[in-house]
């Protein structure tokens, strides 16, 4: 694997434990018994985040990894249709696939 090859998955992967520490923070506030365990989770995803966030950086532009970064609305809209149950209407799914578009444009130039 190339080095841009492991910034690209990495930042990947920043998009996937962000959407999931979005749901633990949102489960925090169904679940008031628990409330400081989910917060806890979300606070730790997103320092997991960070870490690997800012390892991304050092071989990935960071014009490409900001943009890439928005995969994040994309894992939060689909973590919370499987973990929560919201809806994604045809709207909001074409504005999903328009970024998902958009990614990998801006990964095929990284």
């Amino acid at each position: 694997m190339t080095r841009t090859a492991l910034g690209l998955t990495l930042i990947v992967l920043c998009a996937v434990i962000e959407g999931l520490a979005q749901i633990a923070w949102k489960t925090s506030s169904r679940h008031p018994d628990r409330k400081v365990f989910w917060i806890a989770a979300g606070a730790v995803a997103y320092g997991l985040e960070i870490f690997l966030y800012t390892f991304a950086l050092t071989v990935v532009d960071v014009s490409i990894a900001f943009a890439m970064g928005s995969l994040s609305f994309v894992a939060v809209a689909l973590f919370s249709r499987l973990f929560l149950g919201e809806r994604i209407s045809l709207l909001r799914g074409a504005g999903l696939v328009l970024i998902l578009c958009g990614v990998a444009f801006m990964g095929e130039q990284a």
